[in-house]
């Protein structure tokens, strides 16, 4: 039963084909986002509610988002889709960070799981324990971004500490959710060798063994979703190499 009352803001939501072919991807951005990245692209998504924002080039006023009900969402992911062609279809839910409207999240990811829609999130993981917890048996790929291994430096580039993250992390592992743990190298943030070590021995103390690591600049998406026509990576071959083998030296 879906509490039709339930609603989110949701900046954009985009569908495209699967690899296979045979069915649809849908992808929420939702709104809001409790942390403050100095790199984070996408600094208008924190903002959880529907603002009116200027466009400079169009010269005028537009809003940057719409509140949605779940049967609303529902019908745009699934989108006249018979039984055969759900079960190769998927959502992913990102953000900002998604799980902030978790009365919502619970509610769509509930009822997607009784369709046997696959379902994925991306997270920072900054969201009460016991929230997280609910949510994990509804969620089948999470995407869990660890921005600093160090307490201290997490508060500074991102506005919290990192407790929370790392025990929603070590709690995720033992759910049935494939948990996917990524790291956004930032130059001059988290791109050292030495900072190498330093999430090689955090993760291998709460039990990941492998990780994706995505080398990144100010104007690139940590989705890796929106990559920017010949934006570079910051990062030389070399460099990326010594940073691989730091981790990989650790982490075995």
């Amino acid at each position: 039963m879906i509490t039709r009352n339930v609603s989110a803001c949701i900046r954009d939501v985009q569908k495209q084909s699967t690899e296979s072919g045979s069915g649809t991807q849908t992808i929420l951005y939702l709104k809001g986002c409790p942390l403050y990245c100095n790199w984070c692209p996408n600094p208008e998504l924190r903002n959880p509610e529907v603002r009116l924002v200027w466009d400079p080039i169009k010269a005028k006023h537009y809003e940057d988002g719409r509140i949605y009900s779940v049967q609303e969402v529902l019908e745009l992911c699934l989108d006249n889709l018979d039984p055969a062609e759900r079960t190769a279809s998927g959502v992913t839910l990102t953000g900002g960070e998604a799980l902030t409207q978790h009365t919502f999240v619970y509610e769509l990811l509930s009822r997607l799981k009784e369709l046997g829609v696959h379902t994925a999130v991306e997270t920072t993981g900054y969201v009460p324990e016991g929230q997280f917890a609910k949510l994990l048996p509804l969620i089948d790929h999470l995407i869990f971004y660890v921005k600093h291994y160090e307490r201290e430096a997490h508060r500074k580039i991102t506005g919290v500490y990192n407790d929370l993250i790392i025990e929603n992390l070590r709690n995720s592992l033992s759910s049935p959710s494939e948990v996917e743990v990524r790291l956004n190298l930032i130059p001059g943030l988290n791109d050292r060798p030495e900072d190498a070590e330093g999430f090689a021995r955090l993760l291998q103390r709460i039990g990941v063994k492998q990780v994706q690591l995505f080398p990144s600049n100010n104007q690139t998406d940590p989705s890796n979703r929106h990559n920017a026509q010949g934006s570079a990576s910051p990062f030389t071959e070399v460099e990326l190499a010594a940073y691989q083998d730091a981790f990989q030296n650790l982490i075995r």
